[in-house]
This record gives structure tokens, sequence and C-alpha cells, in this order.
């Protein structure tokens, strides 16, 4: 088994998950109908079919968000019960590395490549 996290890791790590959360939390209030809907109200009606395509653009955004944010918190979860920083696939430690760059990873950087090549 790979070198376990340090609390000071665990510690910053959390606080970047904490703040991923907080900025996806704020994306979602921002894109919600009473937010948008003013100044989508005020736009002339030959703007209609513009503002189709960026609703249309935002549920996929928000989409991708509700899916990003849901990993933020398993991944908040996992530090909780002590399972974080290990592979959901193989047990393996995940690298500091990879937590630093994508801190609600659920696998290796290879397993995840061998995972999308099988999609």
């Amino acid at each position: 088994m790979g070198e376990r996290l340090s609390e000071t890791d665990l510690h910053r790590l959390r606080a970047a998950l904490g703040r991923k959360r907080d900025d996806l939390l704020a994306a979602r209030r921002a894109n919600e109908p009473g937010e948008r809907g003013i100044a989508e109200r005020e736009a002339e009606a030959g703007d209609e079919a513009e503002q189709l395509i960026e609703q249309e653009a935002a549920l996929r955004i928000g989409a991708f968000d509700a899916t990003l944010l849901a990993d933020v918190e398993h991944a908040l979860a996992r530090i909780d019960d002590g399972t974080y920083g290990t592979s959901e696939e193989s047990g393996a430690p995940i690298p500091l590395e990879r937590l630093e760059a994508i801190p609600w990873a659920r696998r290796t950087a290879a397993e995840e490549q061998l995972r999308q090549r099988k999609r």
C-alpha cells in the first residue's frame, strides 16, 4: 500500500473540495429561472432562437455541474469516513499530485484512462 495522506494534505484537499462545492452551488443558484429570467424577459422577440440555444446550453452545463457536485460531495464524505485517497476500483492509493489536480478523483489516472477507453 502506498503512503497515506497527511492531516495537512487532507485539510488542504478538504478546503479545495469545499471551495469547489461552493462555486458549483453558486453557479446553480445563478442559473435558476428567477435569477436569469429578468434579462431574458426583457429581450426582444427576435432573440427567441438565441435564448433557446442559450437555455439548452445552460441545461447541459447544469447537468454536468450536478454530476460534478455529486462527485465533490462524495469525496468529502470519503474524507469523513477515512476512505479518501484510495481508488474505489482497486483500493490502490491515488497519488497526491492527482488529488491536488482533481480532488474528487475516484480512481488512479491509469484506471481512469482504461475506463475511458472502454466507453
